[in-house]
């Protein structure tokens, strides 16, 4: 399965991500980056974060945060049930 996702802004326009494609060390360095930028984790930002305040870039940074950082604990998850699938 082929985990993609298309971000929608009026700022940037679209901006298309495909998480299966990215290896673990770029999904490392770009939740990192996300870290660094708004000087949290994504669990304490997520509970500050308010839609009604944010920037238009937040949300969409928010989206893809939340789904590298979901892709990283898939592949954990799957790594763990199959020693010999590294990605």
């Amino acid at each position: 399965m082929i985990k993609k996702r298309v971000f929608e802004s009026s700022e940037t326009g679209s901006s298309e991500t495909v998480y299966d494609a990215l290896t673990s060390r770029d999904i490392d360095c770009r939740i990192k980056s996300y870290e660094q930028k708004y000087g949290m984790p994504l669990s304490r930002y997520r509970k500050q974060f308010s839609c009604d305040n944010a920037l238009p870039w937040e949300g969409i940074d928010l989206m893809d945060w939340e789904v590298l950082v979901e892709e990283r604990s898939r592949r954990a998850r799957q790594s763990r049930k199959s020693p010999s699938s590294r990605n």
